[in-house]
């Protein structure tokens, strides 16, 4: 009892000591951010209370929304771990949710605010307990539910001593009228990404605190509640106290991800390197392969280089700085990386300083937008085999319950870096949407990016920054015929990427053989005249190499992208 005295004593005598900087911050949590001494001994009551307390998963299909996806909102908590000068930059740009304890903090922060220029009208307190403002590791987890409803993925905070913090996900969701789903695991959102896809990243800690689970009900679990198809648990390259994977990792896009570097002199640089190897040899559920981006952080305390620990919102990046050398090759590295980006460092304050292991991420959470304009479209990216058009397809869903605005649902695309062209993308049943484009020659190189617009004034484009940083692809005609020399076999393979089924058009048809990006031979099918339907829902998402065969002894090579 005197320690915890003690430990309560120090806080609020450093709270005063820096009342003179509140404009800045109010003062320090009551808890340290890593584990106390008390909570290292109670680890071990956390998997039994998670085992205890969950509930029934989300009805499916259910899609994990990532941090790049359309936000509505941006949780933090009070007393607030970031520069108020962050408060009024996001205040100008959505509406900001401060947690508070009561009424008093409530007065306490909406003085501060008025005094530091913050936007008030999109302001909301909510009095949500809690126990510290990391507000990443315990805040909500967003997903889509087989409804079109999205809601919450709750899981048992892994800090035991913090039941505000692991209680507030209730007080969230009511706040925000969405349903919240119990997952029966310990977890802790500073390690967990995800690229609503289907595909999530942590370190190994998820394994560690967890030790009545393996990897693969892990996997699972996640697979069930979030949606999660593959899922990369990763050997923590850091060697902290920390373990979280935003500490040194961060989706950027569907096929974009940043992963610190060290110095060469560093003992942990091989680490790190094999960190970002496991992205770089990884296929995307586009298809394709990662585009690693590498961002330099070397320094410690005062001289933190905590550049993926950032916040993505829509289309503006925080990006936390510390006034090193450092800071303006780690801006560059995220405006190469994110073009058309707002790109906007926020500089750390003495009294609570960004460190490698805490800073701007770990102490905000977005809000997914409710009413979601959901663009999901699997792009036509690299070489493509393309003889007279190339078809692009896209699930596009209303989350508002309104309407499309059927004229302003289009394709924009550009030949060889030309002016850009639209194409309306038509409704061919359900929420899919086709367009194609056209009258494409030989190593043509095109541009492309999707836009709807709905009757709630929401407008969503694909990829998410549009004509900035469109998808991109190189037109190759006659492939077939190259590979097929002497054949007279026409053979039709549709959709590419695929999703559930693959349908093999053709005659003469004997058997194909599936083969993966490596060359494994995967399984056979006996095929007929006519069409030819594989279901290929369980393939992990990658590359495939099919090989047809015909009753009179031709082979027709295809590839085709298997997405989630």
């Amino acid at each position: 009892m005197m320690k915890k005295f003690l430990f309560a004593t120090f806080f609020f005598g450093l709270s005063l000591l820096l009342s003179a900087q509140s404009d800045l911050y109010d003062e320090h949590p009551a808890f340290p951010y890593r584990l106390t001494a008390e909570e290292q001994l109670l680890m071990h009551t956390l998997p039994v209370k998670a085992s205890m307390n969950f509930t029934a998963a989300p009805q499916g299909p259910v899609t994990a929304v990532a941090e790049f996806q359309p936000m509505e909102g941006v949780i933090v908590a009070y007393p607030l771990g970031i520069p108020v000068n962050l408060v009024s930059q996001l205040s100008q740009i959505t509406r900001v949710k401060v947690l508070v304890n009561n009424n008093n903090q409530m007065n306490s922060a909406s003085s501060n605010f008025n005094q530091h220029g913050v936007n008030m009208s999109n302001v909301d307190f909510w009095i949500v307990p809690h126990d510290s403002y990391w507000t990443r590791d315990y805040g909500p987890w967003f997903v889509i539910d087989g409804n079109d409803q999205v809601g919450i993925i709750d899981f048992t905070y892994n800090r035991p001593q913090r039941p505000n913090d692991d209680a507030a996900m209730n007080s969230i969701a009511s706040n925000l009228n969405c349903t919240m789903y119990a997952m029966p695991m310990v977890h802790t959102g500073g390690n967990y990404m995800v690229d609503g896809y289907g595909t999530a990243a942590s370190t190994q800690l998820v394994l560690d605190e967890n030790p009545n689970e393996t990897a693969t009900s892990i996997r699972q679990m996640a697979q069930e509640y979030l949606g999660v198809n593959q899922y990369f648990i990763i050997d923590d390259p850091m060697d902290d106290y920390i373990f979280h994977i935003d500490c040194w990792a961060k989706f950027l896009d569907v096929d974009k991800v940043l992963v610190a570097q060290v110095p060469t002199t560093d003992y942990r640089y091989n680490d790190y390197e094999a960190a970002a190897a496991v992205f770089a040899n990884a296929t995307t559920p586009w298809g394709n392969h990662y585009q690693v981006f590498r961002v330099y952080e070397p320094g410690t305390g005062w001289y933190a280089t905590p550049y993926t620990n950032s916040l993505i919102l829509n289309d503006h990046v925080f990006v936390p700085v510390a006034g090193s050398q450092w800071d303006g090759d780690a801006i560059e590295v995220y405006q190469q990386a994110m073009p058309g980006y707002t790109i906007v460092p926020i500089t750390q304050v003495s009294n609570a300083a960004w460190e490698n292991t805490d800073a701007l991420h770990c102490r905000t959470h977005e809000i997914a937008d409710r009413g979601m304009l959901y663009i999901k479209h699997y792009p036509l990216l690299g070489v493509q085999e393309i003889e007279e058009e190339a078809l692009l397809s896209a699930d596009i869903r209303t989350l508002s319950g309104q309407f499309l605005v059927t004229d302003s649902v289009l394709a924009y695309y550009r030949i060889n870096h030309g002016a850009w062209q639209n194409v309306p993308l038509a409704s061919v049943g359900g929420s899919t949407f086709e367009a194609s484009i056209s009258d494409l020659n030989n190593l043509d190189t095109v541009d492309y990016y999707l836009f709807a617009k709905d009757q709630s004034g929401r407008r969503e484009h694909h990829p998410y920054i549009g004509a900035a940083d469109p998808h991109q692809f190189v037109v190759s005609k006659n492939q077939s015929a190259i590979a097929n020399t002497q054949s007279q076999t026409s053979v039709l393979l549709y959709p590419n990427p695929a999703v559930d089924r693959i349908v093999i058009k053709g005659e003469n048809l004997k058997e194909v053989k599936i083969y993966n990006s490596v060359g494994q031979l995967m399984d056979v099918y006996s095929l007929q005249d006519g069409s030819n339907t594989i279901n290929c829902k369980d393939w992990p998402a990658a590359m495939y190499y099919l090989s047809i065969y015909t009753s009179n002894g031709e082979k027709i090579s295809r590839k085709i992208v298997k997405a989630n």
